[in-house]
């Protein structure tokens, strides 16, 4: 897999970490496309985002 950036790589890890659907979250555009573009995030409702599984994955290697 791709290296991800230092931002994309905390905004993976913060998505880990908050309940979905939290609206907390607002990623610059620039790494939501990363991240969409890894498919370790997953479009949520009309502006957010959630951690896939692949993202877990790439996170801890361990996924549910």
């Amino acid at each position: 897999m791709k290296a991800l950036s230092p931002d994309a790589i905390d905004t993976l890890r913060h998505l880990n970490d908050v309940q979905a659907g939290d609206k907390s979250v607002t990623p610059p555009a620039a790494v939501v496309a990363e991240l969409l573009g890894a498919g370790l995030v997953a479009k949520a409702g009309r502006d957010g985002v959630e951690i896939t599984c692949d993202g877990r994955k790439y996170l801890s290697g361990d996924c549910d």
